[in-house]
Parts: structure tokens; sequence; C-alpha cells
């Protein structure tokens, strides 16, 4: 008696769920084999959709056939089952197999005719086709839906597909979630967090997955580089700007994010809050001060020793360098007087630069409105075929890119104006209070507040150099702070006391 296998497949999951189709196809096969006087050995089963080869116990099935020349003879329910790609066909060719075609009542072996072969092939290709067709056709209606506004994806965090009631499927915000994406932007952008210590502040905060759990730290970053939140998309490398769903964050912000996550010099993630970590150099080889907590719950500070020398055994207390910090706040103080002053100096600056806003906005507009018909020429020209596709695509992102940019540039340009003052009237008050203001802030708002007014920290035997930013070297020499300097200041032996001195 001839020994054979079965193959029986369906195609979708809903037909393993419905529990007909398998069990059909094996019976049928089997009554056949006893018909037919062979013996089955062995029966395998697929019931994952398979659009290309690499079926699980397909291959299985070629592995078994392979060790087991004597057996040849295959048995399947018909052509489709069998077959879904012209590659499948291919391979068992090689195998010179005995396929029978138990519906189709035929069978197919080495020494066929070219006629069945044909017919065989045809069949093949058919099925094939049918796959392809589906393929198409979907992709068409993705891109239909994708240049209607609609994004044809799932939807990204922070976003929710639904079905309306006319039937039609679109995207709206996720009002549970699309705050904290918002969030995610804005404290990142700050330049204070890592993506692992923004994960966790985030699900502290209650940021979830749909399960519950927290999101992993490649999703946050996904969210982070994803222009789909500033109200655009991008689908088979073509930006479409005319987007339905309503953006959580604006350009200005996504591409500050962008700049940050491009950053090299990103906040390292700890259990613990280091407010001063990358923003300390060594004196001695220039790498910044790294934190360490010890029994617990005092924090030290030294050098990372990147550069292979001694000075990562210089540590220092983290109360000794906040002490020096608070010395240099306390003492930042301006009169009434002064105050009414600067802002009259303001005001006679802001009058000097409007003419400069009003000419360079001008000039923006022109350069965004030459990129916009670039970029429509450039489309019909890749319609019309006159360039490839390639050429198209590099191009078109680099002029959107570049149009954004303007885009933002001018945004920024129209509510200069209005920032100008609140950046101008917010230093002026932190002058007035900053020594309490540094008291009662956060780690993170510690770390902004001395960004504002020094730069250049450095420690270095036991001493700590700071050098006041230009504005506050100003404020600071009126409030008789520092006498004849440059506006550099340093605390000598800080882990016995905090004088300020001049040098």
């Amino acid at each position: 008696m001839k020994k054979a296998v079965i193959y029986a497949r369906v195609s979708t999951k809903e037909q393993e769920r419905e529990g007909f189709s398998i069990p059909a196809q094996t019976k049928l096969l089997n009554e056949y084999a006893l018909k037919n006087d062979m013996i089955i050995v062995k029966e395998f089963t697929d019931s994952e959709t398979a659009k290309q080869s690499g079926r699980t116990n397909f291959n299985e099935m070629l592995r078994f056939l392979k060790k087991n020349p004597e057996i040849r003879t295959v048995l399947v329910e018909k052509t489709d089952r069998l077959y879904r790609n012209f590659k499948d066909y291919v391979i068992l060719e090689d195998y010179e197999l005995e396929i029978h075609l138990v519906k189709e009542g035929s069978f197919l072996n080495k020494d066929s005719k070219s006629h069945d072969k044909f017919i065989h092939g045809i069949k093949v290709l058919m099925a094939k086709n049918y796959i392809d067709n589906l393929k198409e056709e979907t992709i068409k209606g993705l891109r239909e839906k994708a240049a209607q506004g609609d994004f044809p994806c799932k939807a990204p965090i922070g976003y929710k597909n639904i079905t309306d009631k006319s039937g039609k499927k679109r995207i709206i915000l996720d009002e549970n979630r699309a705050h904290f994406v918002k969030r995610a932007f804005e404290l990142y952008a700050t330049g204070n967090y890592s993506l692992t210590r923004l994960n966790k502040k985030l699900y502290e905060d209650g940021f979830r997955n749909p399960s519950g759990i927290q999101y992993s730290k490649c999703s946050i970053e996904r969210m982070l580089k994803n222009i789909f939140y500033t109200g655009v998309f991008e689908y088979e490398g073509k930006r479409y700007e005319n987007a339905n769903h309503k953006p959580i964050i604006d350009n200005q912000l996504y591409y500050l994010v962008q700049s940050k996550l491009r950053d090299p010099r990103k906040v390292r993630s700890h259990d613990v809050e280091f407010p001063y970590t990358n923003l300390i150099r060594c004196g001695v080889c220039g790498c910044f001060l790294t934190a360490e907590l010890k029994k617990g719950k005092y924090i030290y500070y030294h050098c990372t020793g990147n550069k292979g020398g001694d000075c990562k055994k210089d540590y220092v207390r983290e109360e000794t360098i906040e002490k020096s910090f608070k010395e240099i706040l306390k003492r930042m103080h301006i009169t009434e007087e002064l105050i009414t002053k600067i802002m009259k100096a303001i005001k006679d600056i802001h009058a000097k630069k409007n003419d400069y806003n009003e000419e360079t906005s001008e000039t923006i507009e022109k350069q965004i409105k030459i990129l916009q018909k670039r970029i429509e020429q450039l489309y019909i020209d890749k319609i019309d075929g006159n360039i490839s596709s390639e050429f198209w695509k590099e191009k078109n992102d680099l002029w959107h890119t570049q149009k954004d940019a303007l885009i933002s540039k001018l945004k920024i340009l129209n509510e200069g104006d209005k920032k100008f003052y609140e950046s101008s009237n917010l230093i002026l008050e932190f002058c007035k209070d900053a020594h309490s203001l540094f008291m009662g802030a956060t780690g993170e708002e510690k770390r902004n507040i001395l960004n504002l007014v020094c730069s250049n920290f450095s420690y270095k035997d036991k001493e700590l150099s700071i050098e006041l930013n230009s504005v506050f070297k100003q404020l600071a020499k009126n409030a008789n702070l520092i006498k004849n300097s440059p506006g550099k200041t340093r605390t000598y032996n800080p882990s016995v006391n905090s004088r300020m001195l001049c040098h």
C-alpha cells in the first residue's frame, strides 16, 4: 500500500473557531485514502492566513518529506488549500511529489502530461492572483482614505479609532490619554528627563496602557517621534497636511523635542531625583559630575572619570552644592527704582525690534509660498512620470521639513511680542525673590532656575566655580553682589563654608 500524508488548511481564524473546516477536510481525505488503498502516516494542518509561504505546519510537512524520501504522496482537498503563492508551487515541484486534489478529481506527479501541468499551474496562479487582488484593493482603499485626510491605520497613543453613527471610521482624541501625551512632550522638552525617567513619571501620574500597565520605553520614544500629534500624518512616505484629526501639540514643541532626542547630553535615569547631574563639569578633565545615593539618603556628586583620571575620587555632598547656589540667589535682589529703569529700557528695545520682525515675517511668508509651489509642482511631475518616486520622496520630505521649520519660525515671531514682555517680567520678578523661589522649588525647578541665572559650573579641589549669565551679571553688579568682577564667583572649600569671593 502506498504511504501518504494529508495536508489541510483553513484560511482564517474565524473558520478555525467555527470548528468545521479542518475536520471536514481531514475526513474527506481519509475516506479517499481508504478507497485508494493508501496508508496515512501523518496529518499536517494550518489554521493561519498565509499570504506568503512560511506556514508553520506546511514547513513541517516539507521537513518530514525530506527525511522520509519513500513517502512521495500528498493528499489535499483542492488547489487553493495547498498553495497560497507561486513560491509554494515551485518548492513542491523540487520534491517530485504525487499530489492528489481530491475535490477536483485529479492528481499531479512528475509523469503527468504537460497539459495537466499547465492547467494545474493556471490554478496556482489564480490562487495567487486572488490574494494579490485583495491586497491591491485594500491598498487602494487605504490610499484613498489618506487622501481624504483620514489616517488609514491604527491610531497612536492619545487617540482612538471609532465608527460614527453614519458608519464612517474616524480617529478622535482619547480623553483619558491625550493630556498625558501633551505632558510627555512638555516634560521631555525641558531636557531634564531621560526616556526611562519620563516613562516612570507618567506612570506615577496615572498614564497606563489599555491593559492597565506601564508603557514600554520604546512606546514612549515612538510617541515622541510621531509627527501625527501636530495634526498631520505620514503614510507610504507622503505627508498629508489635510488631516481630519485634532492636534495635541504644536509644531514648535514637536521640533524642540526632536532636537532633544538627538541631544547627546540627555539626562540619565535614576530612581532618585538628582537635580545637578549633567550641570557641573569636573575642573580637571571636563566631564560632567554624576551622582550616587549613599546609605539610602545621602547624595554625593563626583566626576564620571570617563577620561581615566583620578578626579573621580573627589566627592561633594549635594547639600554643599545647594548651599553655594542659595548664597548666590539670596543676594540676587534689585530695587523697585532699578526695575523701573530696566522696564523702560526693555520698551525701547521692543520698539526697535518691531521693524525687524515685520520685515522678517514678510521674508518668511514669501519663502513658505515658494516651497508650497515647489511641493505642488513636484507631485504633478511625479504623477506625469517626469521624475522617479525616489527623487520625489527625497525632495518632498526635504521641502516639507523646510516649510514646517519656516512656519514654526513665523509663529515664534508672531508670538514674540507677548513672550518678550512675559519673559522680561518673569526675570524681574524672579530677581525680587530668587532665594525664596529656589528654596521651595522641586529638583526640576531648581535646575531650570540655575540654567536661567548661571552657566559654566565647574568643581575642582573642593572649589565650586559659577559664572553668572550676562543679564544677571549686570543685575548682580548693580546689587553690589560682585565688586570689580568680570562676573565670575567662586565658592572656596564649600565643605567648610560657602564664602563668595572675587578673583
